[in-house]
């Protein structure tokens, strides 16, 4: 029949719009309701080709667009057929019967085309088994393609896509629709695109599921990510382990906490750094406290001090170390500890008193004590981070540690300290008064090959008096000289100052020393010390009496004993006349002489003693001179020195030049201020300056005459 009726309409020409068409196909689509959308797109072209018009299963969608103007009336005719008989047309009989409608010319009507559409939708519902694989092709000749142009739109559809449509259309498969995807693949996802917000996106949906569907290997993935990223998260996730962890019978792995760990350094702020180590430490000590999992507690504690220490963030890292090493924490791996030692640096971390933010001498201590032996350049370190070594307990346990290290026989390093560094220490150590670590200096001396030096000793004997151990001192004095020093004149006022501070140490002092168990503590240093001592606390009888006992004990005077006479002679002068460097009046004859008397015996002990006179001497000789107005004796006594070629103190040349000035002896003042240069002194214009002043001042002139200002 349908031959038939396409003889009857093959001079029938063929004109649609595409307007029309497609209008229709979405009335098709709708009517049909098989609930897809898809998208259509109609274009423009030329050339042969074929169209596809697909007879869908009734289950799929169907969305016919035909943009080709060509179309028969005799549509009506198929649809009538379609309606009365209800067969299928199979596609190579169909395209036989349809091709010659589409073949004629373009003019015509355009309702018998629609109507070949509906009767495809309606072939379409009636057959649920029509195969929806099966097309029909329509070859089209060598003509024009007129639509008109429009924008891209949606169409809904019953069963397929129009792909290409100035090709042909097709019947795409049914649908599939969407599958669940598991967290698993989320998270697989999510971490190849290094999404943050996926991850814990995944991270959360498995915390707040009551299943545990990541395994242990995504969670530490989680984790390890997280530790770039975001290490509070990181933490959290930590936590979350452990406790299905805990809830199977098992531990988490160690390596876990230190990927969490190592994200410390994206913190943006020291408050967030100190608010996640706090957190971390009470949830390791919480979990790890009992039995063997107090492993973890050992290795991780000082492994996050390490860490912090590491960003910097000492002051955050004290509390961690302080902790661990109060509790007596075994020590399992030494390298934490080493490592922690090589953080010590004086200039970056230092406090306002120059101590270290971390207890590196603990660190140090207990590393050592345990075998360990870490290397001679971060003990070095750890050493000059103390520095100006006011800590003393520090510095004598970092010292007593070198020590220990140093009589390993079998070490492979060289321990030893320099000698200045060690002088150094000696020096800041005797102010303090601590004895042992001035001894433990001088028997590291010795243990390193060093000679002991002056200064070692002068820091001892200072320890031992400022610590009030008189026989100790005394004792240093005697060994000092012993080795061949001489004791200075400085240190041993300092000596006598500490003696002096009390008339029963005194008295005890010249006990010992003039008793019969004095053998390894009677010096001439020791006596002078204590001839000192009784002249600072203004008892010149008892000064007396000490000089006396220097021959009745075998001892021989030195420069330091007769200087310090002139000084006591000086004290005792000021006692009995007062202090007359500036008085205007003269002392008695008989005065005068009873000084000069005390002051002959004196000078005759250094003759008798071949004692040559030092610089110190004739200052304290001059300065007593001035103090009795003997201010000629005085010039002469500078002259006998300049002409025994010593160097005078500046100070000498300043006394008796001021003190004749003031007298009035200006002529004097300027020969002895002359003296300076001679003296080893060098030119003194300040000096002249200050004399010619008093003598305008005395004169009643200001100023001075040119001569005088170019002398």
């Amino acid at each position: 029949m349908l031959r038939r009726i396409a003889q009857q309409n093959r001079g029938h020409s063929i004109c649609q719009r595409a307007t029309k068409c497609k209008n229709y196909a979405r009335h098709v689509a709708t009517s049909a309701n098989y609930g897809d959308k898809k998208s259509s797109s109609y274009r423009r072209g030329r050339g042969n080709g074929a169209r596809q018009l697909g007879v869908a299963n009734p289950s799929s969608s169907s969305a016919l667009t035909q943009s080709s103007e060509r179309h028969s009336s005799t549509g009506a005719a198929l649809a009538t057929w379609n309606a009365s008989n209800g067969e299928i047309i199979h596609g190579e009989e169909f395209n036989e019967m349809i091709n010659p409608f589409l073949n004629r010319n373009k003019t015509g009507s355009d309702d018998g085309f629609l109507e070949l559409f509906k009767a495809i939708s309606s072939l379409n519902n009636r057959h649920n088994d029509f195969n929806p694989t099966l097309t029909m092709s329509v070859h089209l000749p060598d003509t024009e393609i007129y639509a008109e142009e429009e924008e891209e739109e949606t169409v809904t559809s019953s069963g397929a896509d129009i792909v290409k449509v100035n090709t042909k259309v097709q019947l795409d498969d049914p649908p599939v629709q969407d599958q669940v995807i598991s967290l698993s693949d989320k998270l697989d996802k999510a971490l190849k695109e290094s999404c943050r917000k996926s991850v814990l996106e995944a991270f959360e949906e498995e915390r707040t599921s009551s299943e545990n569907t990541l395994s242990d290997k995504q969670l530490g993935r989680i984790i390890t990510f997280l530790a770039e990223n975001d290490v509070g998260m990181s933490f959290e996730a930590i936590k979350y382990h452990v406790e299905q962890c805990k809830a199977e019978g098992r531990m988490a792995p160690l390596f876990l906490y230190h990927y969490m760990m190592s994200g410390l350094k994206n913190c943006t702020s020291q408050i967030e750094v100190e608010r996640l180590v706090l957190d971390i430490q009470e949830h390791v000590i919480e979990e790890y406290s009992d039995g063997e999992k107090a492993v973890y507690k050992y290795i991780l504690l000082p492994q996050l001090a390490l860490t912090v220490a590491r960003l910097g963030h000492n002051d955050c890292a004290r509390p961690l170390v302080e902790y661990f090493l109060e509790e007596k924490y075994p020590l399992i791996n030494p390298d934490i500890h080493e490592s922690l030692l090589k953080t010590a640096w004086r200039h970056p971390f230092a406090r306002e008193d120059w101590t270290p933010t971390l207890p590196y001498h603990r660190l140090l201590s207990e590393l050592v004590s345990c075998g360990n032996r870490p290397k001679p350049e971060v003990v070095t370190r750890v050493l000059h981070t103390y520095y100006p070594y006011r800590d003393l307990d520090a510095i004598t346990e970092i010292l007593s540690s070198i020590q220990q290290l140093d009589h390993y026989e079998d070490h492979p390093y060289d321990y030893s300290i320099d000698c200045g560094t060690l002088e150094t220490i000696s020096v800041l150590v005797s102010k303090r008064g601590s004895v042992d670590l001035s001894l433990l200096i001088i028997e590291m001396a010795e243990s390193f090959g060093y000679k002991i030096s002056e200064s070692m000793f002068e820091d001892v004997i200072l320890s031992f008096a400022a610590s009030r151990q008189v026989p100790q001192c005394l004792g240093a004095l005697v060994d000092m000289e012993t080795n061949g020093y001489v004791p200075s004149r400085e240190l041993l006022r300092k000596v006598a100052k500490k003696l002096s501070y009390d008339d029963k140490r005194l008295r005890y002092t010249q006990h010992i020393l003039t008793g019969d168990d004095n053998a390894n503590l009677l010096s001439t240093a020791t006596m002078n010390s204590l001839l000192m001592g009784y002249g600072m606390k203004k008892n010149i009888q008892a000064a007396f009496d000490v000089f006396d006992s220097f021959q009745e004990l075998g001892l021989k005077p030195d420069s330091n004993t007769v200087t310090f006479l002139m000084e006591i002679l000086y004290f005792s002068t000021t006692m009995r006349f007062g202090r007359r460097s500036y008085a205007k009046d003269s002392l008695g004859r008989e005065e005068i002489d009873d000084v000069v008397g005390e002051i002959d015996v004196v000078l005759s002990t250094m003759k008798e003693g071949d004692i040559e006179p030092t610089r110190h001497f004739y200052h304290e000789y001059v300065r007593l001179l001035c103090s009795l107005g003997l201010f000629e004796d005085g010039k002469l006594a500078l002259e006998e020195a300049v002409s025994n070629n010593i160097n005078l103190q500046v100070g000498t040349i300043f006394l008796l030049s001021v003190q004749c000035a003031h007298r009035g002896h200006f002529d004097m003042a300027r020969d002895v201020a002359r003296l300076a240069q001679t003296a080893g002194c060098g030119k003194q214009p300040t000096l002249l300056r200050r004399i010619n002043n008093l003598h305008n001042q005395k004169l009643g002139v200001w100023g001075r005459p040119r001569e005088e200002i170019d002398e």
